[in-house]
């Protein structure tokens, strides 16, 4: 080693080569031995004079004379001694190098990774240090033979090829043992010193930083020299690890223990390894601990989801995630796809058998709803807990949503059923009197937040019906029925759901029931107007009356097929009321609901007691049961026996004939009364012998009876007609896009036809047989024709 005290601040004269290098030399050498000592302003000015002075030295043709040339720069570039300097500098570097890799053979293991990380300290500063007393030849001598293309480095960057050459490459096998070894204790839980192998590494690193090339040039000693075999070493250890526990425990504890392992792993990496090769360090882990086990995974993955075991489902999930998000995963998303329509199947299934359904739809709707939002929210948390909200399981719940919940145990294929309950529940939800359908809400919820969280489930759910267009049709009824009979629980939930099925499924979706709540503004105006100028005028209305006009075009209302005669008190305010409006709106025809039309009577029976007696009792009956049963108060009716003191006697035939209703009308509303004891009957079984009279003796708890009841036929007959409806709009919206798509591409083929307009329509699915009807029926209307020569080609006809 060069000793400190032998390097003098006195600078030999310039013009002896000789002794300036002499100088340089022991100056160089206290540097390499001892970079960390103050080298002092004059030390450094003097060494860096006297590069400049050996660079610009010129001898004579004698060889015995120096002399300092007077154009310093010129004689820089023209003199051999910048290349003299170079290669002395270079020797002596080499020869230093050379005594540390004598001294380190004393070393090994962690001794060696220390000794290695200290010499590499002090020789990176070393290096800098004289790569900026020697500045003045990298400026010149160097610049000028890296532009004539000679293969010279800067005098840092030849520092670090002698460290490489003449240390580094005669000790690599032994360090990189020492790492290896090192690491292992770390892996296997003994404490050591990881910053060792950081250095190491990030010398590895700087040893390929020459400037020769790009990036993979520059990182060619650190993969090449220890990122390969520290992989290698690595994986080695891995698959070793990974077949014992396999062998020692189940797959559930190699998940586990695989995890916590590659955790760790992933936290040691960042400390110590390049940022560049991180990727492919993990990649190999990855491929020697998960992709070799994939199939175990696969396996155990469905029993994981039996016992919703979340955290190990998350495990298993974060493990195959590693290896990529795509196709590895696949598997995994088919098995989760399957699970859930088997689920959501046999959850139907259940409760399509349960007692408490008895075949209504109320009850069927609930318990549809209510399994469906199930099995919904128990593997929609499954996804945000375990798989991290993941595109590709989020798509494969809702394929199998959409799966179970269109054809199951209460919705057999090719019946919509599905919409139908979903519109039911909905009504429910929305009405008043059905406090046992919706549930309470959290701890401190108001019924408008608990109602809002109930409609949002309601709408999760309508996003997995593919019959859109029969929900819709259905939704409207029963909203058109709340509407009409004041029956919303209240205006804000409405609101609420409209605004919400507008955002689900667009502005035209809602358009019809928007104008629905236009329309009840606009009547109840209307009503209140015409009330004023009956009470202005010599006309009394003998009863609270109140009537809603609705557009046909909004409402899904039908008119009757028959036309009721009624009661004179009604129908003067009836023929009022018309008048009124024709001479408000001229032009414009009103057809009378009475289907849907609602009345209050009070009645008295002769032998009532108690607050009966004096207050009577109240039926809420149909415009219909209203028009019968005051044929048995007015004595100007058809009956016999006004005078009795039963009332009179009436026979179906005398009904049917004053109230202008058909017997199929009249019978279902006759057995209401004579099953309410109302009425009494002549025989058990009404037809058309029987007579009917008022019950003298009708007793009742309750003052207040409700006898507009919705009879199953008339829910049937309903549905039906709905349906029907669906049909019909189903065809025009097929012939719509048919039009719309031949009036863009004028010519097509009958295939591309086909899958053009089952593409296009959205709101159910277009079969082909209904899409043939459609093109068949646009030919016969002159839209389109068969194009002459190919019978399987069709023409847009302008």
């Amino acid at each position: 080693m060069v000793v400190t005290r032998s390097f003098q601040n006195e600078l030999p004269p310039s013009g002896d080569t000789d002794k300036i290098w002499e100088y340089i030399k022991a100056g160089v050498d206290r540097i390499l031995n001892n970079p960390g000592e103050n080298l002092g302003n004059n030390a450094y000015i003097n060494l860096y004079t006297a590069v400049y002075n050996f660079c610009t030295s010129l001898k004579n043709s004698s060889g015995s004379i120096y002399y300092t040339a007077t154009d310093a720069t010129q004689s820089a570039h023209g003199s051999p001694f910048g290349k003299h300097l170079y290669e002395l500098l270079k020797q002596n570097v080499a020869d230093y190098m050379r005594r540390v890799a004598e001294s380190s053979q004393t070393h090994t293991g962690d001794d060696l990774l220390a000794f290695y990380n200290q010499e590499w300290t002090k020789y990176g500063d070393s290096a800098k240090i004289t790569h900026n007393i020697f500045s003045y030849l990298n400026r010149h001598w160097i610049q000028r033979e890296q532009d004539e293309g000679s293969n010279v480095c800067d005098v840092s960057t030849l520092m670090y090829q002698l460290w490489r050459d003449q240390f580094f490459m005669s000790i690599r096998s032994t360090l990189l043992d020492s790492v290896f070894s090192l690491m292992t204790r770390i892996r296997n839980g003994q404490v050591a010193d990881i910053n060792l192998v950081k250095s190491v590494a990030d010398s590895f690193v700087s040893l390929g930083n020459d400037d020769s090339g790009g990036m993979s040039k520059r990182m060619e000693v650190y993969e090449k020299y220890f990122l390969v075999p520290f992989i290698k070493a690595s994986v080695d250890y891995y698959r070793e690890e990974a077949d014992r526990l396999l062998q020692e425990g189940s797959t559930i504890d190699y998940i586990v223990r695989v995890s916590s392992r590659l955790q760790e792993e992933d936290d040691r990496v960042e400390l110590y390894l390049h940022e560049s090769s991180l990727k492919e360090f993990k990649d190999a882990l990855n491929k020697v601990l998960i992709t070799r086990q994939n199939e175990k995974f696969c396996m155990e993955f469905e029993p994981l989801l039996d016992s919703r075991d979340t955290l190990n489902l998350k495990r298993l999930y974060s493990l195959m995630a590693r290896t990529g998000k795509g196709s590895t995963l696949d598997p995994l998303r088919d098995v989760f796809s399957a699970y859930v329509k088997k689920a959501g199947l046999e959850a139907i299934k259940q409760v399509s058998g349960s007692e408490d359904t008895g075949g209504a739809i109320a009850k069927d709707a609930r318990l549809f709803v209510n399994a469906v939002l199930g099995v919904h929210s128990l593997f929609a948390g499954i996804l945000h807990d375990s798989f991290e909200g993941d595109t590709g399981f989020s798509k494969s719940l809702d394929n199998a949503c959409m799966d179970f919940i269109n054809t199951n145990a209460m919705c057999p294929d090719g019946e919509p059923r599905a919409p139908q309950m979903l519109a039911h529940y909905c009504d429910t939800l929305l009405k008043k009197g059905s406090g046992n359908v919706r549930k309470a809400g959290a701890e401190g919820a108001s019924d408008e937040d608990s109602l809002e969280a109930q409609l949002s489930q309601a709408i999760c759910v309508l996003k997995y019906i593919s019959a859109t267009d029969v929900f819709q049709k259905f939704y409207s009824q029963h909203l058109s029925r709340r509407l009409v009979y004041e029956q919303s629980v209240s205006s804000y939930g409405e609101e609420m759901m409209i605004s919400k099925l507008k955002e689900n499924s667009g502005v035209d979706f809602t358009s019809r029931l928007t104008r629905m709540f236009t329309d009840m503004t606009i009547s109840k105006e209307m009503s209140e107007e015409f009330k004023e100028k009956c009470s202005d005028g010599d006309f009394a209305i003998p009863f609270d009356f109140d009537m809603k006009v609705l557009h046909t075009v909004s409402w899904p209302l039908k008119a009757p097929d028959n036309k009721l005669l009624l009661p004179s008190q009604l129908s003067s305010v009836c023929n009022r009321f018309t008048n009124y409006y024709q001479n408000k709106h001229n032009g414009r025809k009103l057809n009378w609901m009475w289907q849907h039309s609602k009345a209050e009577i009070k009645m008295f029976f002769p032998k009532a007691t108690g607050p009966a007696a004096k207050a009577g009792y109240i039926f809420h009956v149909s415009t219909f049961q209203l028009a019968i049963l005051m044929l048995f108060s007015d004595e100007s009716g058809p009956g016999t026996g006004y005078d009795s003191p039963n009332g009179p006697t009436l026979t179906l035939e005398q009904i049917t004939q004053a109230t202008g209703l058909s017997v199929d009308i009249v019978k279902p509303e006759l057995e209401i009364f004579c099953k309410a004891r109302v009425l009494i009957s002549s025989n058990s079984k009404i037809n058309s012998e029987s007579k009917f009279m008022l019950n003298a003796n009708f007793k009742s708890k309750h003052l207040r009876i409700n006898l507009a009841v919705t009879k199953k036929v008339e829910q049937k007959r309903e549905a039906s007609d709905t349906m029907r409806a669906v049909d019909v709009d189903r065809m025009y919206t097929l012939q719509a896009a048919i039009v719309r798509i031949m009036k863009t591409r004028k010519q097509l083929t009958h295939r591309q036809l086909v899958q053009d307009t089952i593409t296009m329509i959205k709101v159910f699915q277009a079969s082909i047989g209904d899409i043939k009807k459609g093109i068949d029926t646009l030919i016969d209307k002159g839209y389109i024709e068969r194009s002459e020569g190919s019978r399987d080609v069709y023409n847009y006809l302008a």
